[in-house]
């Protein structure tokens, strides 16, 4: 290894003017900082929730919808199928017939049967 050459190569690096920078200027980083300082604790660890951030990216806003979807309906629809199984079973097999009070015993018992003139023996 020739060790003037990593040195001329050094020293060409070093000659180089830098480029310049395209980013924020260092009162823009002090600003914005200061700005999340005041920020509520609440905002600093779950920045995520801030909704202008969520819809303002299609992406997250799709992820978040089929999260909710996820999480809110399929359970509920789930509970609601398994209640209405529940249901159809008690019925099929007349627990009914055991309840005391009379709106659940249905309207055979309670409304009034008129007489049967047409039945003679």
């Amino acid at each position: 290894m020739n060790p003037e050459s990593l040195d001329d190569l050094l020293a060409g690096y070093a000659k180089r003017t830098l480029p310049t920078v395209t980013g924020p200027s260092q009162a823009d980083v002090w600003r914005e900082v200061e700005r999340r300082r005041k920020q509520s604790v609440w905002t600093r660890m779950f920045s995520v929730l801030e909704l202008r951030e969520l819809f303002g990216e299609p992406r997250l806003t799709l992820a978040a919808v089929a999260f909710a979807l996820v999480v809110g309906i399929v359970p509920a629809a789930l509970v609601s199928r398994m209640q209405n199984e529940q249901r159809l079973a008690r019925q099929s097999i007349h627990f009914e017939v055991f309840a005391t009070d009379s709106a659940s015993l249905g309207f055979v018992f309670t409304t009034p049967v008129a007489p049967a003139s047409g039945l003679k023996r």
